[in-house]
């Protein structure tokens, strides 16, 4: 196993003779995410996480997705030279995990399998008003903290809304953020400085996200895994990678990652590293 990692990749299980499996983080920013996954993966499967620049360390946010592919291919080169990699991305790290199997293919690195966790195929598009933006960041963080099925988390978005919903289209993050820690109603450890510093996060790959668009096909194997509640229309990777494989499993975008939807992803993944 490499020895001095970067603080970028964060190490889930180092043992095991099975291609190492990464996972890239989603639009959070955190590998945390895939801490149960690789728990299910058993103790032959070496697992690594992507965690984001400016995460949880004071280097700026990436501004582009192919900073952000490129960054993490030059990783993988400088610690794992030439080794194939199993690479798999929810959501905005779906699209990030694409792009690095693009950059690897051509550079001669097999990628032996590149899983995509409910990923949309991503187009150029205007940035919606800040807003917008701010209340998808609350309901992500709460969702993911939670599930999106479950009630506590239905009634806390609820709240956030409520404080959210006075402010103007194009809102202050620093204003709303400091209602919000005046209201109360998420953890103490949770103020106003951290939600402003997860959020420039959030904003920075939202951006990166919407500037974005696949411009060539891959032809490397891909397997797809769709939340059954998740709209396929806006998911159509054959177009793109003619190698696909799909699957849909129950759940939402986020409570996919938790009982038998979490369960559902591991079977999947491990049949692919058999």
């Amino acid at each position: 196993m490499p020895d001095l990692l970067p603080d970028t990749i964060v190490p889930m299980r180092e043992t095991g003779t099975r291609t190492p499996l990464f996972c890239v983080h989603p639009v959070s920013g955190s590998a945390y995410p895939y801490l149960g996954l690789a728990g299910l993966l058993g103790d032959d499967q070496p697992v690594y996480g992507f965690e984001a620049p400016g995460y949880d360390d004071d280097r700026p946010p990436a501004r582009a997705l192919g900073e952000l592919s490129e960054y993490y291919v030059s990783l993988l080169g400088a610690h794992w030279p030439g080794q194939p990699v199993t690479l798999l991305g929810w959501s905005l790290g779906g699209v990030v995990a694409y792009d690095m199997a693009q950059r690897l293919a051509a550079a001669g690195v097999a990628v032996p399998a590149l899983v995509l966790v409910d990923v949309k195929v991503p187009y150029r598009a205007p940035l919606p008003p800040e807003k917008t933006m701010l209340l998808k960041f609350l309901h992500d963080l709460t969702a993911v903290a939670h599930t999106s099925t479950d009630a506590a988390s239905t009634s806390l978005a609820d709240k956030l809304d409520a404080i959210v919903g006075p402010h103007p289209a194009d809102a202050d993050p620093a204003a709303v953020f400091d209602a919000i820690e005046r209201a109360a109603v998420l953890p103490e450890e949770v103020d106003a400085e951290l939600l402003l510093q997860r959020y420039r996060i959030f904003r920075a790959h939202v951006a990166a996200l919407f500037d974005f668009e696949v411009r060539t096909p891959y032809h490397g194997p891909v397997v797809h895994i769709r939340a059954a509640t998740s709209a396929g229309d806006q998911m159509r990777w054959e177009r793109v990678a003619p190698a696909l494989r799909e699957h849909t499993i129950e759940g939402d975008h986020h409570s996919m990652w938790t009982g038998n939807g979490l369960s559902s992803i591991a079977g999947i993944v491990a049949d692919l590293q058999r």
